[in-house]
């Protein structure tokens, strides 16, 4: 296997090569500050590719942008610091692996376990990082609803009417009506039939 390895932080990226070697056997090492040309490599060797990422985003998707054609390495960005909620990203750009740098070398196996077999790795980090945006996109909350807006949406969702609503929640007719107004507006839909497919597509309100 040959490993490029990220010549910013040589002291980092020599640590995260003994961790591969102690896992993989002797790999080949080159280092590269950008987006290396890896394709000069035999095509019999894997190639892995590691980019250091510490607050850096927009440089390792520049980087990645200018040579999309490669489809033959596998990407790998090694986690040192910084906020990780745009990384998933990178996926389509054709990163696998992400690696915090504090993994240990039962997750460093795992990893390359997967990357080399062409599955995509996330380290709990990351992981972690995605489960709480897929919780912040199907809350209510994001969306400035109140507790009584989202119980009214709820009904509404249930198939029930204003008069029903209006007896349930011991409110009037006129005041369902204006909640009803109000949630249409927060949620950017006009009509009922609006509000079931926001729901169906986004699945905010299930319970």
């Amino acid at each position: 296997m040959n490993l490029y390895l990220d010549s910013r932080n040589q002291l980092i990226s020599l640590g995260f090569r003994e961790l591969v070697q102690s896992i993989l056997g002797e790999v080949l090492v080159e280092w590269h500050s950008g987006n290396p040309k890896a394709g000069q490599v035999l095509s019999d060797q894997k190639q892995v590719i590691v980019y250091n990422f510490a607050d850096n985003y927009l440089e390792i998707e520049n980087n990645l942008k200018t040579n999309p054609e490669d489809t033959n390495s596998i990407k790998v960005v090694l986690i040192i610091s910084g906020d990780v909620s745009a990384l998933p990203k990178l996926v389509s750009y054709g990163v696998s692996g992400f690696i915090d740098m504090n993994c240990t070398r039962n997750e460093l196996k795992e990893a390359f376990q997967k990357i080399l077999h062409n599955q995509n790795y996330y380290c709990e980090q990351v992981w972690n990082k995605i489960l709480n945006q897929d919780e912040e996109i199907t809350s209510p909350a994001q969306f400035s609803l109140t507790k009584r807006e989202i119980e009214i949406v709820e009904s509404l969702l249930n198939g029930k009417t204003t008069a029903e609503i209006s007896r349930e929640l011991g409110l009037s007719p006129h005041t369902v009506q204006t909640h009803r107004k109000n949630c249409f507006k927060k949620l950017k839909v006009k009509s009922l039939s609006e509000l079931l497919l926001f729901e169906m597509e986004n699945q905010v309100f299930k319970k």
